[in-house]
């Protein structure tokens, strides 16, 4: 059953990114419709794919704008429909394997 609803959510975000540009309200309707199956069925969607303020589907250049930074190793997600920002790290949180070893006296 969950393998359905997975199904499901993966065909919906998809129909919802198809048919922004003609129905942005069925899309959003998409969405939500999305995120009540994944919560019904625990499970969780890549948060990556819709803004979760305002439920509209990410598509790069349309509704959605990127910026990455080097320094603090972050991706940043801005919504153009509500400005809502969502920062997501990236790359390695130090050396693994290096840092946790004990050095031989």
């Amino acid at each position: 059953m969950n393998s359905i609803a997975k199904k499901r959510c993966a065909k919906l975000l998809q129909m919802a990114a198809i048919i922004h540009s003609q129905n942005p309200i069925l899309s959003k309707r998409y969405v939500d419709l999305a995120r009540r199956i994944a919560k019904r069925h625990r499970f969780p969607l890549d948060s990556k794919s819709f803004c979760k303020s305002c439920g509209v589907v990410f598509i790069p250049a349309k509704t959605l704008k990127v910026r990455t930074s080097a320094k603090d190793k972050v991706v940043l997600y801005l919504c153009l429909e509500c400005g809502a920002a969502r920062k997501f790290g990236y790359g390695k949180r130090g050396r693994r394997g290096q840092e946790g070893k004990r050095q031989p006296i």
